[in-house]
């Protein structure tokens, strides 16, 4: 069966809460001190909510005979700094295909159509976030094309008495 991607609207948003809990319940199971359990998946809503209505910031959703099967949320950033060439970049904020679907070419079309709306607006260059601990998406993303710019470390702190 064909996958049509095409931008979200507000109506899509039920359907995205439900699949953002596949990615929030992965992200929950891999580091429970980090990520909050999955619950009522609507609570979110404000959250996937952003990318829909503001205007400098899209998600593309997949649909195949009629039913979401998938999302991918992008906004434009601009990078200024004394320090760094100043840029217009996009990000990268989430994406999901369902579970039973993935490894059918839906993320490719998903994050090739996130591309071709930062390229339209003027962005030169595509950033994403990938936890340490999610391999698959690593080499998702390595696949195509992505490489590392930069590590962000992190470390637990204790309280010492």
């Amino acid at each position: 069966m064909t996958v049509a991607i095409r931008e979200a609207t507000a109506a899509d948003l039920p359907a995205i809460c439900v699949l953002g809990q596949e990615v929030n319940r992965m992200h929950h199971e891999a580091w429970p001190r980090v990520f909050a359990a999955p619950s009522d998946p609507h609570v979110a809503a404000p959250h996937w909510q952003q990318s829909i209505a503001n205007p400098n910031a899209a998600t593309f959703v997949g649909e195949q005979a009629g039913q979401l099967v998938g999302f991918i949320t992008v906004s434009l950033v601009t990078e200024s700094s004394p320090l760094l060439q100043a840029s217009q970049l996009a990000r990268v904020g989430t994406v999901c295909v369902a579970a039973p679907l993935r490894g059918r070419g839906i993320g490719r079309l998903l994050m090739h159509r996130a591309e071709q709306w930062a390229l339209q607006r003027g962005a030169r260059y595509l950033r994403l976030n990938v936890w340490a601990f999610n391999e698959a998406a690593q080499r998702f993303y390595e696949e195509l094309g992505y490489g590392v710019h930069s590590r962000i470390l992190g470390k637990e702190l204790s309280r010492v008495v």
